[in-house]
C-alpha cells in the first residue's frame, strides 16, 4: 500500500506540472510514458491499475487548473488609495520596510517603503505588528521577472502566492491604523515575533540569528557571510525547520507529559493541538507543513490505535499538500524537503545493511546529498562534495547540541534571566566555533564545485540513474555500481560541457545602470568578462544600512557564470575605473577564480589604492595594462585594441576599446568613450567598421555621433543601460541616430539581457524580456 501511495504521488506530480506546461508539452509527455512503462513493466501494474494512475493525473490537472483560475487580481494597477493589513512580519531593514499585507480587496500584495528617518525607524518597530491595519498611499507595480538568464523570476514566484503586484509606498498614516481583530491566528504570530525580538534583545551578535532561525526559522537575521558558507557546503537544512525539530519537540513533549503522570491519550491530544501552534511559531515554511503534517497524520492515527508506515505517511501528506495547494510543488524548500525525507524512508533497509552506527550516518549523508542533487544542480547550478562529509558531523551537532541547547538557553533565560546568561554565553561560543569552521571549510576546493544548469536529456538521465542506484543498492552494493559510475560520468560529462560546446556567445548582462559582458569563446578556449557593472554608493547613516547589501557581482554576474558551467574567467577586462564599470570587481575576485585582470594604459595610479589590486595581489591574480596596438589571439578570434593610445583628463575617453571578430560578425565595444574619443578613433582608424557597436557611455548624449555611425554602419546596436535610470539615459537624440541609420537597437532596459549566440555559419540574437 504505502509503495503504491509513493507511486500515486508520482503521478499527482505530472498532474500538477502539466498545468504549467501543457499537455502537448513534449518534455513532459516522454517523462509521463516513461514512468508509465516502469509502473508496467518493473513493476508490474495492470492496465487497470495504469487507468487509475491517469485518473490520479487529471484530478491533480484539475486541482491545479482551479487553482490557477482562481489566481486573478482585482485591481488595474491604477489605485493610489489602500487599507493595508500586515498578514506577516514586518521586516525593517535598514531605511526600508518590506513585507508582505493584506488589502481592503482580500489581495495580498507585496509592500516596500522607504524609512526617512531614524525615528521613524524606531517608531515603526515598535508599532507596526501583524493584525494592524492602516491607510495607506503609494502606486501599484507589477513585479520584475528575471531579467537575466537563468536567474531567478520574482514575478513568477509572487503569483504562484497570489500575488499580483508591489505597493510601493509613499506614505503610511500610522495616527489611523485600527486593530484587525485579536484572533488566535494573530495572537500567534504576534507570539513568534515577540519570540524573534526577545532573541534579538538578549543574545548575542553572532549566535541570535541562528537561534531565532533554529526556534522560529527565521533566517534573515544570521549574518550574510555566514549563511553563504553553510549554503556553499549543503549545510543550510540544518538552519530550516523540519522533521528533525519536529522530532525533538514531540518526542520532549510527549516523555515529559508521561512523566508528570498524565496519560497516552491525553498527550497525544495535547501534541495534536500543538502542532498546528508551533506551524504558525515557526513560519509555516513548506519544510514545517510537511513535517507537522506527518507528525500530526502518525498521531491522529496512534490516537484511534491505527498504524501508519513512514512512507504512507509521506505519500499522504505529499499528496494532500498538492491538492490543496498545487503551486507548493514549485517551492525549493518543499521539493527538498520531500524529496530528502523520500529518500531516507525509502532507503533504510540499506542503512541496515552496515551495522557501524558511524557508517549509516555517513551513508544517510551520503543518499541526502544525491537525492537534493538534481533539485540542487536546476536551482542553484552547484553542489558540495564536502557536504558528504561535512553532515556527517554537523548533523548530530545541531540536532544533539544546538537545537536542545537553543531551547533551553531560551527557556530558562525567560525564567531565570541570571542563570540563564552563562547558558547564552556558552552557547554563543559553540556558534562561533562552528561558524569558524565552516568558514574554513568553505575555502576548501571540494567545499562547491559548479556544474552549470544540466540541460533536460541531462536531468532525466540523472533521475533515472539516482533511482536506479538506490533500487540496486537495496539488494546489493555491488550490483548498485553500475549506477554509480553512471552517475559519476554524467557529473563529469555536465562538469565539462562547456569543452565540448562549438557556440560563441556574447551577453549583454543586465547589470542596471552601468557595464557587463560575457564573451564564452567555443571548446571553452576563452571567458572573458567586460566590465563588473557596479553602484555608486554615497555615505548613508549607520541606522539606514541594510543587513542584505545588493552587489551585481553577488547577485547576478556569479550565479549567470555558474549557470553557465563556467569555472574560470580568463580574462577581467576594466574598461575604465568608474563605479558603474568596476565596483563589483572586487567581489568578483574574492568569490570566483580569475586568471587574468586587464586594465587600460595610463590608468594604473587610479586602480592602485583599491581593494581589488590588493585582494588581486592575494590571489595572485595577473594584471596586465593594455594600450593601443595590444592583441591577443584566441578560440581562432583575434581581440584589438584601439584604444587608449594616451593619457586623458576624461576618464571616459581613456576606456579600454577592443575590436574583435565573433561568430562571423565585427564587434567594436567602446566602454564609455564620447564624441571626443570616437572622432580620434575615426581620425586614426579612417576604414573602421562593425557590424555590432557596443554604444559607449550607456546611450548618453555625448556618445555615438551621427559621423561614427555613418562610417561604422553597424547593423545592430547594444545599449547596457538601467531601468528607470536617474540619467535619462539613453538620449533621444542618440536612439533617433541610431534608427534614422536603419541600426537595430537591443537596450537591457527594456529587453533584459541580450544573448548572440552563433554555432557554424549562423548567428541570432535573443532578448530576455518578451
Amino acid at each position: 500500500m504505502a509503495r503504491h501511495l509513493i507511486l500515486l504521488a508520482v503521478s499527482a506530480t505530472f498532474g500538477v506540472t502539466a498545468t504549467a506546461h501543457s499537455l502537448l508539452n513534449v518534455r513532459l509527455l516522454i517523462i509521463i510514458l516513461i514512468f508509465l512503462c516502469f509502473l508496467y513493466f518493473s513493476v508490474g501494474l495492470s492496465l487497470k491499475a495504469l487507468s487509475f494512475h491517469l485518473v490520479i493525473m487529471g484530478i491533480f490537472l484539475g486541482a491545479a487548473s482551479f487553482s490557477d483560475h482562481r489566481n486573478k487580481t482585482a485591481y488595474h494597477g491604477k489605485e493610489s488609495q489602500f487599507i493595508i493589513t500586515f498578514t506577516d512580519q514586518p521586516n525593517i531593514d535598514g531605511n526600508s520596510l518590506k513585507g508582505f499585507v493584506g488589502s481592503e480587496k482580500g489581495e495580498r500584495l507585496v509592500l516596500r517603503y522607504k524609512i526617512t528617518t531614524e525615528l521613524e525607524q524606531e517608531k515603526l518597530s515598535q508599532f507596526l505588528r501583524i493584525g494592524l491595519s492602516c491607510p495607506a498611499e503609494g502606486t501599484l507595480q507589477i513585479p520584475e521577472k528575471n531579467r537575466n538568464e537563468n536567474s531567478f523570476d520574482y514575478q513568477r514566484y509572487l503569483f504562484r502566492q497570489g500575488i499580483h503586484w508591489i505597493f510601493k509606498a509613499d506614505s503610511i498614516s500610522l495616527q489611523e491604523c485600527k486593530e484587525g481583530g485579536n484572533s488566535i491566528l494573530v495572537s500567534i504570530r504576534n507570539l513568534r515575533l515577540k519570540g524573534i525580538a526577545y532573541i534579538r534583545e538578549h543574545f548575542p551578535e553572532e549566535s541570535s540569528g541562528f537561534v531565532t532561525a533554529l526556534i522560529f526559522g527565521d533566517q534573515k537575521y544570521i549574518d550574510e557571510e555566514d549563511l553563504t558558507n553553510y549554503q556553499r557546503l549543503g549545510l543550510v537544512h540544518l538552519l530550516a525547520i523540519s522533521g528533525l525539530h519536529v522530532s525533538f519537540l514531540t518526542g520532549m513533549l510527549f516523555y515529559i507529559g508521561i512523566r508528570v503522570g498524565i496519560t497516552r491519550e491525553r498527550m497525544m491530544m495535547a501534541i495534536l493541538l500543538f502542532l498546528p501552534v508551533y506551524m504558525l511559531l515557526s513560519g509555516a515554511s513548506p519544510s514545517v507543513v510537511r513535517s507537522c503534517s506527518m507528525a500530526m497524520l502518525f498521531f491522529l492515527l496512534l490516537l484511534f490505535k491505527k498504524r501508519i508506515s513512514a512512507s504512507a505517511a509521506i505519500g499522504s501528506t505529499y499528496m494532500a499538500l498538492l491538492f490543496f495547494r498545487p503551486n507548493m510543488l514549485y517551492d525549493i524548500g518543499f521539493q527538498l524537503s520531500f524529496a530528502v525525507t523520500f529518500s531516507i524512508i525509502m532507503s533504510s533497509s540499506i542503512f541496515l545493511q552496515y551495522p557501524k552506527k558511524s557508517m549509516q550516518l555517513f551513508i544517510l549523508s551520503f543518499i541526502c546529498q544525491l537525492a537534493a542533487l538534481p533539485i540542487l544542480l536546476f536551482h542553484f547550478f552547484e553542489v558540495s562534495l564536502l557536504g558528504v562529509f561535512l553532515n556527517v558531523l554537523y548533523v548530530p551537532l545541531y540536532s544533539i547540541i544546538l537545537l536542545p541547547f537553543s531551547l533551553i538557553s531560551l527557556l530558562i533565560h525567560l525564567l531565570l534571566p541570571s542563570f540563564g546568561q552563562p547558558l547564552i554565553s556558552l552557547l554563543n561560543f559553540t556558534f562561533v566555533i562552528c561558524n569558524k569552521a565552516a568558514d574554513a571549510a568553505s575555502e576548501l576546493p571540494l567545499a562547491s564545485i559548479p556544474f552549470g544548469k544540466p540541460p533536460f536529456l541531462m536531468m532525466l538521465l540523472l533521475v533515472i540513474s539516482l533511482i536506479g542506484l538506490c533500487l540496486a543498492w537495496e539488494v546489493s552494493f555491488e550490483k548498485s555500481k553500475i549506477w554509480c559510475g553512471m552517475i559519476i560520468v554524467l557529473l563529469l560529462l555536465q562538469y565539462n560541457l562547456q569543452r565540448f560546446s562549438p557556440f560563441v556567445e556574447v551577453q549583454i548582462i543586465d547589470v542596471g545602470q552601468g557595464d557587463s559582458i560575457l564573451i564564452i569563446l567555443p571548446f571553452n578556449r576563452g571567458n572573458y568578462l567586460i566590465d563588473t557593472g557596479g553602484q555608486i554608493t554615497f555615505p548613508i547613516e549607520k541606522w539606514a544600512i541594510k543587513r542584505k547589501k545588493f552587489n551585481t557581482a553577488d547577485d547576478i554576474i556569479i550565479p549567470l557564470l555558474k549557470s553557465k558551467g563556467i569555472h574560470q574567467l580568463d580574462k577581467l577586462i576594466l574598461t575604465h575605473p568608474d563605479a558603474d564599470h568596476m565596483g563589483s570587481a572586487k567581489e568578483l575576485l574574492d568569490n570566483f577564480k580569475v586568471a587574468e585582470i586587464i586594465i587600460g594604459g595610463w590608468s594604473e595610479e587610479q586602480y592602485r589604492d583599491m581593494d581589488l589590486v590588493t585582494v588581486a595581489r592575494e590571489k595572485k591574480v595577473k594584471m596586465t595594462v593594455l594600450k593601443r596596438g595590444d592583441q591577443w589571439v584566441a578560440g581562432g578570434a583575434r581581440f584589438a585594441v584601439l584604444s587608449p593610445f594616451e593619457q586623458e583628463e576624461n576618464k571616459n575617453d581613456s576606456s579600454i576599446v577592443l575590436f574583435t571578430e565573433l561568430g562571423g560578425v565585427s564587434w567594436l565595444f567602446t566602454g564609455d568613450m564620447g564624441e571626443e574619443g570616437e572622432r580620434e578613433l575615426l581620425r586614426t582608424f579612417p576604414q573602421l567598421q562593425a557590424d555590432i557597436l557596443k554604444v559607449g557611455h550607456h546611450g548618453s548624449k555625448t556618445s555615438s555621433s551621427a559621423p561614427f555611425l555613418e562610417q561604422l554602419q553597424p547593423k545592430a546596436a547594444l545599449i547596457s543601460v538601467g531601468k528607470d535610470n536617474r540619467y535619462g539615459h539613453p538620449h533621444g537624440d542618440v536612439i533617433g541616430n541610431l534608427e534614422g541609420n536603419g541600426i537595430k537597437v537591443f537596450r537591457t532596459d527594456e529587453d533584459g539581457s541580450i544573448i548572440y549566440k552563433y554555432y557554424k555559419s549562423s548567428g541570432t540574437f535573443r532578448k530576455t524580456l518578451p
